[in-house]
């Protein structure tokens, strides 16, 4: 079933069958606000912790804004001026589409979402549909322009967070490499072995774990190198919740992982971010060698799949 329905100060587009119940945001990015599970009353995204949403444009600065729910953060996660065509490009912060308004349809059961780019030149749909206990968001992005422009796409989607949550990973991880300098995990660049390995103080951390809740802290790391399952996701003991994410581990590389727990903002949610790059930004990402770009005529395409179990 869908429906029309008011979210907040916006409109959602709602999907909903015996097990989930989603909410889509057109004019917020075509925002995933909601994932719930009705057999379990759980929500699994972090909500807006604002009465409702600003009106974000074009170049606002993310970090003034909402951070919940399922964004996509294409073409970067940091802002940055980017060459393109010989031409000085400046990417937004967290990218151009969670700013942006799109255009929808509803045909048979799924929405499409549609935007074309003031900055840069692709076309950008989105369709997105349940099927059982999964939500399933399917992605073409097209270059329609005439020069190849680098990118970044990255899943940021921001869960909710319990202090005995456990992180699911990819078969295959060795180590972690910590990306924003943190009283627990060191300076940017320092690598620990995972799944248990010393970090600051001598302490033993467990990275299948996430951080307490006192005191207020935040986090960021990467699975080092490419990932060679396309899978991560969440378990929720408390709530006898899993959380499982799937997704073409060729066309979404690279695996991060965020967490706050008061330290930003006073926000509690965290985030594992399937990523095209290594990482967040486009500058790093070519000096890392691991930045995409998108040819004349050229079109992504990938899936990314949400279960609820």
């Amino acid at each position: 079933m869908v429906q029309i329905e008011p979210f907040q100060n916006t409109t959602a587009i709602v999907l909903q069958n015996s097990l989930l119940r989603i909410a889509v945001l057109p004019a917020k990015g075509g925002k995933l606000a909601s994932v719930y599970s009705k057999p379990k009353e759980f929500e699994l995204l972090f909500q807006n912790p604002k009465p409702q949403y600003g009106e974000a444009k074009l170049y606002s600065p993310f970090g003034q804004f909402e951070a919940c729910g399922f964004d996509d953060a294409f073409p970067t996660i940091n802002a940055g001026d980017v060459s393109v065509g010989g031409k000085r490009i400046s990417y937004p912060d967290h990218g151009e589409i969670w700013s942006s308004k799109f255009d929808y349809r509803i045909e048979q059961e799924r929405v499409e979402l549609c935007f074309q780019s003031e900055i840069l030149p692709y076309r950008y749909i989105k369709n997105i549909w349940l099927d059982g206990d999964s939500v399933i968001c399917s992605y073409e992005i097209t270059n329609i322009g005439r020069v190849e422009f680098p990118y970044l796409w990255a899943f940021h989607c921001l869960v909710s967070y319990r202090e005995d949550m456990r992180l699911l990973m990819p078969e295959g991880v060795e180590r972690v490499e910590n990306v924003c300098a943190s009283p627990l995990f060191g300076e940017v660049g320092e690598i620990y072995r995972y799944p248990v390995d010393t970090v600051m103080g001598g302490q033993n951390w467990d990275f299948r774990s996430v951080l307490p809740a006192h005191p207020k802290s935040m986090a960021k790391y990467y699975v080092q190198g490419a990932v060679k399952q396309g899978f991560c996701g969440y378990e929720y003991p408390s709530e006898n919740v899993r959380a499982l994410i799937t997704y073409d581990a060729e066309k979404l590389p690279y695996l991060g992982f965020w967490i706050t727990t008061g330290g930003y903002r006073g926000d509690c949610n965290c985030a594992l971010e399937p990523a095209t790059g290594y990482y967040d930004s486009i500058a790093t990402a070519q000096k890392n060698g691991c930045c995409s770009g998108l040819q004349p005529g050229e079109t992504l395409r990938f899936e990314i799949k949400i279960t609820l179990q």
